[in-house]
Order: structure tokens, then C-alpha cells, then sequence
């Protein structure tokens, strides 16, 4: 009963809700046995130690990530930082290859189309690169001038190409849930499953979101950095509308690699790139994490709220290369070393887009490439 009560108020396994109600609802055990040493213990607890305690520093203020070598103006805006939009990358199916475009339109879900299909198997799995990885080899391209996505697979000769029209093809509706939310979505005929079974090795389903509604009751009154946004229209992302990677960021820890890897610490020397952590909008400039502070951010003419750092996951260590996939322990492992926060490894922020418009949604609303970044951290 509890655990159906727990479901229907909102917790679900990957939320901040450790105890409900004096209950805890989840634990990890470590055994030892009558072979186990000293040394065995003290491993493990300088492994806790290392990677889950986080140390009290009275020199950080409300942002335990926040840099130090941030310059702030009096009105709290960053002096002279210097921001910009690098690129702009849209995943019109979950966990599909996404394209970068120099501009794209906004919509009340983020950017238009982010996110809006989702593979399912007949079992009712929804299906992502974490449990099948032959879903990155599926690229996606979407010409707003012909109102087609076109979708190509290394194991499918011919190239799908799906209408944009909601009434174009002659499927039907259901209903879906995931991730504590409910979806109303729309499937496709046979033809279109078969297409994306072969392409991912499984017999699945294409479906689009036609709208969501979400009925959790636990996550409204939740503060920032918390793991989903609940204030605003989603598609199928995990956590917000948007999410923002800066390119020091990303060379900082490039830097890090390299130096472990002189050290002999975490193998050899790897290098990533800002893809790798599926971002829908890399900026440049300013100093690395300077992200972590910001509270909003004005991008050309377009508000966005930020909602606090991405939690990372074993997602990030698939390496894509020559049609194969591999997994390795890095950047996480790294990445743990130095960016845990209460448990969670952040790199990265999530982002709301801000409609100012109380009627609807602002006309002809577009984020362009080389625009410049206004952040607030006050």
C-alpha cells in the first residue's frame, strides 16, 4: 500500500523524496563477511568519503557550485563575461540523434519540436540509448519549409520521412505515462513501426505527444535544482524544456582528463565534445561553471528562468564512434570527483523559457546563433 500511495503522490525512483511521511523509501547495503579485512572497510568508507561528502565551506555562498572567480556589477549581472550563443541542437525523438541549426523557433514546450516523438516497445518499455544505444545511430532532420522530419538508420536503406501535420496520417490516440506525468499521444500505422524496429533490433512503436498533464503532488512545492520542472509544458524530456552547456565548461574538464590521465588515475587521455552531454544550447564565453549562478538569462530578446544543474548519469560515458558503441568511466568518473552536489553529479543547467505574454505564446519567438547572453545571478 505504501509504495501504490507513494506512486500516486508523485515520488517516483529518481526524485530528492528519500523518506515520505518518517519512511525511508530506498537503501543501499554493504555486506562483509568472515573473509573481509580492515582495509576492506576502510576502502569503502574512503570511497563514501571521497565521492558523497560534501565538506562545509564558509566561503561559498548560496550556490555551492557558484565561482569563485565570477566578477558580478552591483545590480548582479556579470561584468563584461562577454556570452553567446554557440549552437542550437534540436532531438526531435527521445534519445535519437538531434541536428544543429543557426536558427530555430520556440514553442510552449521549448524548441519546437524538441523531444516530441518517443520510441515504445510492445511491452509498454519506453526506450532510450541507457537500455538500447543503436537508438544514436537514428539521425533526424526536420525542414520547417516542407513540414517533414526525415529520419535515417545505417540498418534501413529507404529514408522515413514523417508529415508535421497532426491530421496527416491516419493513426490513433492513447494515453501514456512517464516520468509521473501523463501524456495524450498519437501513433502511426504499421508501416512506420516497422521502419523503427529495424532500425533499433526490436519490435517498437513511433508515438508523438499531443499533449501532457502532469498529477504529481509531491514535486509542486519543490525548490530549485530539483529534477523536474512541473511550472511549465513538456514533451518527452526528462527534466526541463532546455538545457544549456558552456563551452569553458566543457575545456575545463577536457583539462582535468588530460591531467588524470598524465597522473595514471582514471586510463588514458579522452577528450569530449559539448555533444556528448545532448545540450540543446552550448554558449561561450565568461569563466567555467560562471552557469552555475545564473538565476535567469536573457538570450537576444527571449527570458529564460534557470532551474539549476543537470544531474548526469551513465549516459554521458557512450561513445559513439565508426557506427559502434562503447561505454566507458569517463567524463563521470571525473566529472564525481569534483561536481557532486547532495549526492548528484551536475554539469550543465536546465532552463524555462519564459513567455511574457499572458494571452499565449510571444509571435515569431526565434533563438538565433551568435546572439548575446545577458545572465542574472542576483
Amino acid at each position: 500500500m505504501d509504495l501504490l500511495s507513494n506512486l500516486e503522490g508523485g515520488h517516483v525512483c529518481w526524485d530528492d523524496n528519500d523518506i515520505i511521511q518518517g519512511k525511508p523509501t530506498g537503501a543501499v547495503r554493504v555486506s562483509f563477511g568472515y573473509m573481509s579485512t580492515y582495509e576492506d572497510a576502510k576502502k569503502f568508507i574512503d570511497f563514501i568519503t571521497s565521492s558523497f561528502v560534501s565538506m562545509p565551506n564558509k566561503s561559498e555562498n548560496r550556490n555551492t557550485l557558484r565561482t569563485k572567480s565570477m566578477l558580478l556589477s552591483n545590480e548582479g549581472h556579470e561584468r563584461n563575461a562577454g556570452y553567446y550563443l554557440k549552437s542550437i541542437t534540436v532531438y526531435p525523438i527521445k534519445s535519437c540523434t538531434g541536428f544543429s541549426v543557426e536558427s530555430w523557433p520556440l514553442s510552449s514546450t521549448g524548441l519546437q519540436h524538441d523531444r516530441e516523438w518517443l520510441l515504445k516497445s510492445v511491452t509498454g518499455e519506453i526506450l532510450t540509448q541507457k537500455k538500447v544505444p543503436d537508438m544514436c545511430s537514428i539521425s533526424t532532420y526536420i525542414d520547417l519549409n516542407k513540414g517533414i522530419m526525415f529520419v535515417e538508420s545505417p540498418r534501413c536503406t529507404a529514408k522515413l520521412e514523417i508529415n508535421l501535420k497532426t491530421d496527416s496520417y491516419p493513426g490513433g490516440m492513447e494515453e501514456i505515462e512517464l516520468r509521473a506525468q501523463r501524456y495524450e499521444v498519437q501513433y502511426y500505422e504499421n508501416d512506420v513501426d516497422l521502419w523503427f524496429s529495424h532500425a533499433v533490433g526490436l519490435p517498437c512503436s513511433l508515438l508523438r505527444c499531443s499533449s501532457s498533464q502532469n498529477y504529481s503532488s509531491l514535486n509542486k512545492d519543490r525548490s530549485r535544482n530539483l529534477c523536474r520542472d512541473v511550472e511549465c509544458t513538456l514533451n518527452f524530456a526528462n527534466e526541463a524544456q532546455f538545457l544549456l552547456i558552456s563551452e569553458e565548461s566543457v575545456s575545463d574538464l577536457n583539462n582535468r582528463l588530460s591531467l588524470n590521465a598524465q597522473k595514471g588515475t582514471h586510463g588514458t587521455s579522452v577528450q569530449i565534445n559539448p555533444m556528448r552531454f545532448r545540450p540543446n544550447l552550448v554558449v561561450y564565453g565568461g569563466e567555467p561553471y560562471a552557469e552555475d549562478g545564473w538565476l535567469n538569462i536573457k538570450i537576444g530578446n527571449t527570458n529564460f528562468m534557470s532551474l539549476g544543474g543537470c544531474n548526469r548519469c551513465q549516459m554521458i560515458n557512450l561513445v559513439h564512434q565508426a557506427g559502434l558503441v562503447q561505454r566507458s568511466n569517463e567524463p563521470l568518473a571525473t566529472l564525481a570527483s569534483y561536481r557532486r552536489v547532495k549526492g548528484k553529479i551536475l554539469f550543465g543547467i536546465l532552463l524555462r523559457y519564459e513567455i511574457q505574454d499572458k494571452l499565449g505564446m510571444q509571435t515569431g519567438s526565434w533563438l538565433r546563433v551568435g546572439e548575446e547572453i545577458h545572465p542574472n545571478s542576483e
